[in-house]
């Protein structure tokens, strides 16, 4: 029986774990969240959940030398540190963050031990990736050129569980949605190359209607520069992938960001509350109206919902902070996880749209659009669990059974991998729906 160590516990682990097993795979879970652990892996004999710290590099080393294939599903800075392993033992390793500068760099040496390093293959990215190259692929065996290729996601919660003044719930890590937060972007819009900084992000935001979803906001992601090599789409005109949610959102945070409160500097705190480190952030005497205070420097009025989802979170009150050493933003998190949890029953929902604009050499035209739209299950799996882990693990199963033969740091941009991969999720209820339209 091959053997697949698990690395992580979290939000989105729960999938991943109930499909290998199924698959007749044995499955360490090693982690740091035992209870968690074991309570993922249930009562199924080939299901193990075992204590581990992947800081401790010679406990590491032996799990993944143990195993047949490493899953990673920690934070993407361990990602290399896991993958290192791999190639020295000869293994293989599956993960659903993005390939690093640190990652690329093994590439070369995990061909020469013939080993795989499968890595963005989630949802965002991963399904992504896979449905776009689907689309791009066929457009290019008729002959046609993408000349623009717009792409949008979103994890939020669905309709009926969007009872708060953010419209957000956390189905992953509360510190990844507000690090996030705090990145500029690149993207190229009729022919012309746009750089946005850090601090203007929710600025540039525009509303996007998904059919059958309804009417979002959407901001760009990351660097969609980097996408016209990864999808082989040079001298495309436009190139542009953003983050979906729900209105209202970017401007509550780009208030949040201006304001300082997405800060990483840690500050001493033992025993204070929320309100004292709005204060020390503001650099106002406590005698001061704190809720006046931080609408002024917001230059917004103090009923704006800027202003009003932070009294409804408890920043103004005596809530005390939960450790004696803090940053603003993991401060934020720790007290929006409490409140924009999903409660039991509640479903999430996973909103994907590509829009691509297409030219063929008789000078036809056309615009094909693709989208999924996945609600979590009820008292079940949540959509982003599901999108997150089902991918990765479908490759972690066509390697072990050897129908993933290509070798290296791995996108799965390529047939060999989307292929089965949409194929099988669709089986899984996880399919999209094209559309076409002659222009």
């Amino acid at each position: 029986m091959q053997r697949i160590l698990v690395l992580g516990s979290g939000l989105v682990a729960g999938p991943l774990i109930q499909y290998l097993l199924d698959k007749g795979y044995e499955v360490l879970v090693g982690t740091l969240l035992l209870d968690r652990a074991k309570e993922l892996v249930g009562k199924h004999k080939n299901g193990r959940a075992v204590l581990l710290n992947v800081e401790d590099d010679a406990a590491l080393s032996a799990a993944i030398a143990a195993s047949d294939l490493t899953v990673s599903l920690l934070p993407f800075v361990y990602h290399p540190v896991v993958a290192k392993h791999c190639v020295a033992h000869g293994k293989h390793m599956v993960t659903s963050s993005y390939v690093s500068p640190a990652m690329q760099e093994l590439d070369a040496a995990a061909k020469a031990k013939g080993v795989t390093l499968l890595n963005e293959v989630g949802v965002d990215p991963g399904i992504d990736h896979m449905s776009a190259m689907s689309i791009i692929d066929d457009v290019r065996a008729r002959g046609g050129r993408i000349t623009a290729f717009r792409s949008y996601c979103g994890g939020l919660p669905a309709p009926e569980a969007n009872d708060n003044p953010y419209g957000y719930k956390f189905s992953w890590a509360p510190r990844g949605v507000l690090l996030a937060s705090r990145n500029g972007a690149k993207y190229r819009l009729d022919g012309r190359e746009v750089e946005i900084p850090p601090a203007n992000l929710f600025r540039d935001m525009h509303l996007l209607e998904v059919p059958g979803a309804g009417f979002f906001e959407a901001y760009p992601n990351r660097d969609s520069l980097s996408y016209i090599d990864i999808y082989g789409l040079q001298g495309i005109e436009t190139m542009f992938r953003a983050t979906l949610r729900n209105i209202g959102w970017c401007d509550i945070f780009y208030h949040y960001r201006a304001l300082g409160l997405l800060e990483l500097t840690e500050i001493p705190c033992k025993g204070k509350t929320y309100s004292w480190l709005l204060r020390k952030v503001l650099g106002i005497s406590p005698k001061a109206d704190l809720l006046t205070a931080t609408a002024k420097r917001m230059g917004v009025h103090p009923l704006s919902p800027a202003v009003q989802t932070l009294k409804w979170l408890g920043v103004f009150g005596n809530r005390k902070l939960p450790a004696a050493r803090l940053s603003t933003l993991d401060a934020l998190a720790h007290l929006m996880i409490q409140k924009l949890a999903y409660a039991p029953g509640e479903r999430d929902l996973l909103v994907m749209f590509h829009d691509f604009r297409v030219s063929y050499p008789d000078g036809k035209r056309q615009r094909i659009t693709s989208s999924l739209i996945d609600y979590g299950i009820k008292n079940g799996e949540s959509s982003m669990a599901r999108t997150v882990s089902l991918p990765a693990a479908i490759g972690a199963d066509l390697i072990l059974k050897g129908k993933l033969a290509t070798r290296g740091v791995l996108r799965p941009v390529i047939p060999e991998i989307y292929q089965p991969v949409l194929k099988t999720l669709a089986t899984l209820n996880i399919a999209f729906t094209e559309t076409t339209l002659d222009l």
